[in-house]
């Protein structure tokens, strides 16, 4: 994790051919709901959080979710608690694909 965060911050993934390009992207033309979330990631650790939200604003609704998420599943304490059956529910989580599809169709308008 800690390499992670070393290539993002000290890597622009826009200059390195060290970073994937997005293979959506590539065969259709069109943004994926990930595209923009690695320069995301780079901005946000270099403190330019405006320009991070706009590579990819999904990015800052989806991780908080996916880190309460991921706290809820990974602590065994967590996964019998009433929070947890809230947010990790059938229709929490169809909401959250809504929202992402969404998303996908709005920003290649």
């Amino acid at each position: 994790m800690g390499t992670a965060i070393f290539v993002f911050k000290n890597y622009n993934p826009e200059e390195s051919a060290f970073f994937p390009k997005c293979p959506s992207k590539y065969v259709t033309g069109y943004d994926c709901p990930g595209c923009g979330s690695q320069r995301a990631v780079h901005a946000a650790l270099n403190g330019n959080l405006e320009k991070a939200f706009d590579y990819n604003s999904l990015f800052f609704f989806l991780l908080p979710y996916g880190l309460l998420v991921g706290v809820f599943e990974w602590i065994p304490s967590l996964r019998d608690t009433s929070f947890r059956r809230i947010i990790i529910n059938r229709y929490v989580v169809l909401g959250v694909f809504a929202f992402i599809v969404i998303f996908t169709v709005w920003r290649n308008v």
